[in-house]
């Protein structure tokens, strides 16, 4: 059962901000939209024609707890990201990295229990720039 489990999971999961490692995130939701449009033509009572294009925004979301200051690999402050803009992102499943350049983060949530402090990010994405 283990050696199953182990096959089917992620493995390592993460964010780069341009091009440096810089966190492993503890969840990970990456979404892609594209923009349909409907169209009727000629008299007709129903739509005929169909077009279709990327989004302008695609969205990526993600999770990481706060680590202790002086711990050198991951982050220590949200503030880090509250100060970036038009950054590259790279994101890694396992050995699949894909790139996403000209994103900007959107939102961030802070959870803090007694135990750990837990930051949600969502950060956006141009749709028409993304690898």
């Amino acid at each position: 059962m283990a050696a199953f489990l182990e096959a089917i999971a992620a493995g390592e999961l993460g964010m780069f901000v341009n091009n440096q490692e810089f966190i492993a995130v503890q969840n990970m939701r990456e979404r892609f939209r594209q923009e349909l449009n409907y169209r009727s033509a000629f008299g007709s009572s129903h739509p005929i024609i169909r077009t279709k294009r990327a989004a302008d925004e695609n969205v990526i979301s993600f999770s990481f707890l706060l680590l202790k200051s002086g711990i050198s690999r991951g982050l220590n402050s949200y503030a880090t990201f509250r100060q970036m803009e038009d950054f590259e992102v790279q994101t890694k499943k396992g050995v699949t990295v894909e790139t996403y350049r000209g994103c900007n983060w959107t939102d961030i949530d802070i959870d803090s229990t007694l135990e750990q402090v837990q930051v949600n990010v969502d950060i956006s994405c141009p749709g028409f720039l993304n690898e």
